[in-house]
């Protein structure tokens, strides 16, 4: 079985987009698991549920981590989940195909021991980052993998637009940090897979998703002014919030690890946005 956890924010026409592409990207038995948190519960209404499509909503605002971790909870007391199960963790503003996902079946039929994702296109066909592989944490240096000639590419910390594990895997990690609630989520599971399970995440070279990010959060490429960049430092739809960046770290390196880290990445964001 297939199980695919997707936030939808209310988002209809994304989320149409998505499950179209799903339902012709799998050839067997699946179930997308839509978590609704919009007040007036705008996907619930409008997305006809059948066997394939579930649609779970919530009466308080879940954010990505909180719809992701509704999504497992589910899985594990209602649905029964198999070691064998694919599980994959979705954004409904991406599509993929059938010949991505398939590669990426395949290869997690090979080694189920991973956690993969396929590389990321925009809406104008630049390639985005799929996940980082941390060089330095002080300086904070990564190297985010593409155009890679191997097969797969190592990341520590791997995008949630399209992450795929088996049953047992999501299993062994569990739930992602409920401290966190909007970014971060899917830095902080494959983090954890690898420093507490020794589990990779891999981007995979011939496994492509095609994401459109018009209507996205307060991130790097779309801020345009100084105030905008300051801040970003401060707001829960920013990835750049040093608020959530030192609770992201801080499981991983303890309070102080965690605020040399922070800086890190602050000073390095502000000077990527000065020489831009």
């Amino acid at each position: 079985m297939i199980y695919i956890i997707v936030p939808t924010y209310g988002g209809i026409e994304d989320t149409k987009k998505f499950i179209n592409s799903i339902k012709e990207s799998i050839n067997e038995e699946y179930l997308l698991i839509l978590i609704d948190d919009h007040p007036e519960k705008i996907t619930f209404n409008s997305i006809q549920q059948n066997t394939s499509i579930k649609v779970i909503s919530s009466d308080k605002e879940l954010w990505w981590v909180g719809s992701i971790n509704l999504g497992i909870y589910t899985l594990i007391n209602t649905y029964n989940l198999n070691d064998k199960d694919i599980v994959v963790f979705a954004n409904n503003d991406i599509q993929i195909n059938k010949k991505s996902f398939d590669t990426l079946k395949y290869e997690l039929q090979k080694d189920e021991n991973q956690i993969i994702h396929p590389r990321t296109f925009n809406q104008h066909g630049i390639e985005v980052s799929s996940g980082a592989k941390i060089v330095t944490f002080f300086p904070y240096i990564t190297k985010h993998p593409k155009k890679f000639k191997k097969e797969k590419a190592v990341v520590d910390m791997g995008t949630g637009r399209f992450l795929m594990m088996n049953g047992f895997v999501l299993k062994k990690v569990g739930f992602i940090n409920k401290d966190l609630i909007q970014y971060g989520g899917d830095n902080d599971f494959t983090l954890s897979a690898k420093r507490f399970h020794s589990i990779n995440t891999y981007v995979l070279r011939d496994a492509i998703c095609s994401l459109d990010d018009i209507q996205t959060g307060i991130k790097n490429h779309n801020i345009k002014t100084i105030k905008e960049l300051y801040e970003s430092f401060y707001s829960i739809r920013s990835p750049n919030s040093m608020k959530y960046r030192f609770i992201l770290f801080r499981k991983f390196f303890g309070m102080i690890g965690a605020f040399f880290i922070t800086i890190s990445i602050t000073i390095n964001t502000i000077v990527k946005f000065i020489f831009k």
